[in-house]
């Protein structure tokens, strides 16, 4: 039995849509709950789950859709996805504005903002004024109004952590897409999501943690905003009893603006850590700050700065020992790399990797260093799933896996595959399970070649996130997935194994 309900003009982010159908599921003892914004995009998905959506339904229109038994079944979780998406099946209080919170009743520090973005910084502006930090998921925010509130956070002493933020730790709780990763005293600075909660993940794989990690939007370090967020929370974290070592953590961005961010790290009075992917090492020679190459890099020298003792990676020679393991396996045909990412950070680095140790190998793709076509059927390629293209109808892909699932079907299908590469993201804010299809998609391809497939998988994960890091790894790993401990690691095996077969 199927039933839906339209809700029109009714507005709703994809994290909170993802987790009430799973809510759904488990509660009312639906089969299936679907609660989607109608774009293109996610009524090609509703239609292929045979749900039939009336061609009234548009963008701005919320689909709730279940499959149950029977008829009170499916009305009962139908009601629940509404009562759910209205917060009447929470104890939490509800505010329809953020007018209507007293902050002398209800003492919050904090406002988490998931609108479309032409809405966002005119709450945010609120939020700042009634001395609340911000926290800014929504993207599409035009550039000048990121300016104007990061300036305007500055001046009432506020956070303000994009537009555009994917993750954060404060005060121990996780923001987004984040991690819960281990309380402890290095301090994280991110103007990219996945790259910094990679580093709060392997920081913590090493036995220390993180004070706090401060999302400042992909944008910040821009020659239009001018590195604000972070050059703040710099000072912040400068001034923070808790943390003893703070990290800085970006793709390359504006020179002038990162060089400004680097001389102000020169004069904090504790030590800096700066990643910035695909910058040329020459610019930190003339400043005090740690230098680290790749995320896992720059983790590692932090641990080492707090007093701590990095965790044991792969020495070169197991990765060239277990490259030339792989490669015996492998038949004729089989040529090439296809990697496929939820992180766009994870993506770069690998690409910048492959590039710098495989100069003469040619990739395809969507990130910067490929070259543009069909990377379904090219030879070597490199997809960030999470690029607009992708996401521009649809739940990113930590959201909701499922493309990321199909893409993967088609690398592990095609017989001249011999390396696959994907990265699984885990935290409260993302898929329950995030893992589960590729592990059976790979234990079945893996099974119906003989063997004779490589797949390489890194899990960017915290041992307090609900998903549970320790049962993925040993479920992919069980399917003959090679687990790594780093994206870096990752890339150091598929470049070996590469560098064989182009020989």
């Amino acid at each position: 039995m199927k039933k839906i309900k339209i809700l029109h003009n009714r507005y709703v982010d994809s994290v909170t849509l993802m987790s009430v159908g799973e809510r759904v599921v488990a509660e009312a003892g639906a089969e299936n709950a679907e609660a989607q914004m109608a774009t293109p995009a996610n009524l090609e998905v509703l239609n292929m789950l045979g749900y039939s959506v009336p061609s009234s339904a548009g963008p701005n229109d919320l689909v709730l859709a279940v499959t149950a038994k029977d008829g009170d079944t499916a009305e009962r979780a139908l009601q629940l996805l509404e009562d759910c998406l209205n917060h009447k099946a929470d104890d939490n209080r509800v505010y329809h504005s953020l007018d209507e919170i007293d902050l002398q009743e209800d003492p919050y520090d904090l406002v988490q903002i998931s609108l479309p973005g032409k809405y966002a910084a005119a709450e945010a502006e609120k939020a700042i004024r009634k001395g609340l930090d911000v926290f800014i998921f929504s993207d599409n925010v035009p550039i000048e109004e990121e300016v104007r509130i990061k300036k305007l956070g500055i001046e009432c002493g506020r956070l303000v952590m994009g537009p555009d933020c994917g993750v954060g730790i404060l005060k121990g709780v996780a923001l987004a897409a984040g991690s819960v990763v281990r309380k402890g005293r290095i301090g994280i600075i991110g103007a990219s999501g996945s790259g910094a909660q990679e580093v709060s993940c392997v920081i913590e794989r090493c036995g220390a943690g993180v004070s706090s990690l401060i999302g400042t939007g992909g944008r910040d370090l821009s020659r239009e905003v001018g590195g604000l967020t972070m050059l703040h929370a710099l000072e912040k974290l400068e001034n923070d009893e808790e943390t003893d070592v703070i990290v800085l953590v970006s793709k390359v961005a504006d020179r002038q603006v990162m060089e400004k961010v680097l001389t102000r790290a020169d004069g904090c009075k504790k030590p800096v850590v700066a990643v910035f992917l695909g910058a040329d090492k020459e610019m930190f020679a003339a400043h005090r700050v740690h230098y680290a190459e790749f995320l896992a890099d720059a983790a590692l020298i932090a641990v080492r700065l707090a007093g701590g003792k990095a965790a044991s990676i792969m020495t070169q020679g197991e990765i060239d020992a277990l490259a030339e393991t792989e490669c015996k396996k492998y038949g004729k045909e089989q040529k090439y790399l296809r990697a496929l990412y939820c992180g766009g950070t994870f993506a770069e680095e690998s690409v910048l990797y492959w590039k710098q140790e495989l100069p003469f190998v040619k990739f395809c793709g969507n990130v910067p260093g490929t070259e543009k076509g069909n990377a379904d059927t090219a030879g070597h390629a490199v997809l960030d799933l999470g690029a607009e293209e992708y996401t521009q109808c649809a739940p990113h892909p930590v959201f909701e896996p499922a493309l990321r699932n199909a893409k993967l079907q088609k690398v592990l299908e095609d017989e001249r595959t011999a390396v696959a590469v994907f990265d699984v993201i885990t935290g409260p804010g993302v898929h329950a399970h995030p893992a589960d299809e590729a592990a059976k998609l790979c234990r079945e391809a893996i099974s119906r070649r003989g063997g004779k497939l490589t797949v390489i998988a890194n899990i960017c994960g915290a041992e307090g996130d609900p998903q549970n890091v320790k049962r993925i790894a040993e479920e992919l790993r069980a399917a003959g997935v090679i687990v790594t401990g780093s994206n870096k690691e990752s890339a150091c095996l598929a470049a070996a194994i590469l560098r064989r077969l182009s020989a």
